[in-house]
């Protein structure tokens, strides 16, 4: 029972890292390994569940995991153990819904993305319509400022005229950078599992939470990609114009608005100069994180 007791006890630390991890002070100061943080820890989790409970109704083996399914395989031909009671084949039969929850609502939350997201790009095709002022962008006449991209394999960074009339030269080219940020990092693959585990579990503060947090610090790393290019004044300023704005990001896209304050943080954000004190915290997380993940891996071949 070791590898329950291991898994048991990782799935435990798991649920206890989120807390800090949520109210971590030096995320903001390195958004994309937060991002990495985040993503092993749900993946972790996920492993841990799934391994916990091939773990239990495959305890009768002793073995670990990979060879003692492939026994209880051949033994479904030829008859298993006796210590395989009802209980345990019930453990084997929770795993496997786990093994097709996941791949199914990660699937069933992209599919749904993509629809929107087709909606878009034809509505834009109708709509929109190429400027100067925005190169590589479509401008849409509309007067409420707006700025976002319809990511994909061939993205779309959307503009209003309200955005071009709202912002000079310089804090457009700050925002279109921003929006390049989010197209050229995929950063709306990173968000599929976070919302998967939003629709898994709809009722869960945490789940709610860490979702937002994981989009807000995208945000973030979008953020520091614009500002390598751009001045800092230039993007601050043109956030408080859309933080006035009033606008919210069409479903399916990534962009600017002001949902849970997001734009005030990142404006605080950018404003304060980076403080190195709190990078090794980084990789202290980054480390620990990974060495919980390290344990359900490992027992899937090992022995606990």
């Amino acid at each position: 029972m070791s590898a329950v007791a291991h898994l048991a006890v990782t799935l435990v630390l798991c649920l206890l890292w989120v807390p800090p991890l949520l109210g971590a002070r030096w995320a903001s100061q390195s958004p994309g390994a937060a991002v990495v943080a985040w993503q092993l820890l749900l993946g972790t989790g996920v492993l841990c569940v799934v391994g916990l409970l091939a773990a239990l109704g495959l305890a009768p083996y002793d073995r670990p995991m990979l060879p003692a399914l492939g026994e209880f395989t051949e033994d479904l031909g030829t008859g298993l153990p006796p210590e395989m009671t009802v209980a345990r084949l019930c453990w084997l039969v929770a795993a496997v819904v786990m093994v097709v929850l996941v791949p199914v609502t990660v699937v069933a939350s992209t599919v749904g993305v993509l629809r929107v997201r087709r909606r878009q790009r034809d509505l834009l095709a109708l709509l929109g319509r190429t400027d100067p002022a925005a190169p590589g962008a479509v401008v849409v006449d509309h007067p409420v400022p707006m700025a976002y991209c319809v990511p994909g394999l061939r993205p779309r960074i959307v503009v209003s005229s309200g955005t071009l009339a709202m912002l000079d030269r310089g804090q457009l080219a700050a925002v279109l950078g921003h929006e390049r940020a989010h197209a050229r990092e995929r950063h709306d693959l990173v968000l599929v599992p976070f919302t998967a585990l939003r629709r898994v579990l709809p009722n869960s503060r945490y789940a709610k939470e860490i979702s937002a947090t994981v989009a807000l610090l995208l945000e973030m790393r979008a953020d520091d990609r614009a500002c390598r290019a751009h001045t800092r004044g230039c993007l601050q300023a043109a956030l408080r114009r859309f933080r006035d704005g009033g606008f919210t990001t069409p479903a399916g896209a990534l962009g600017i608005d002001d949902d849970h304050g997001d734009i005030t943080a990142r404006l605080d954000r950018i404003a304060q100069p980076r403080r190195r004190q709190l990078l090794p915290a980084r990789w202290i997380a980054l480390t620990a994180t990974t060495a919980l993940a390290s344990t359900p891996i490992s027992l899937f071949v090992w022995p606990g």
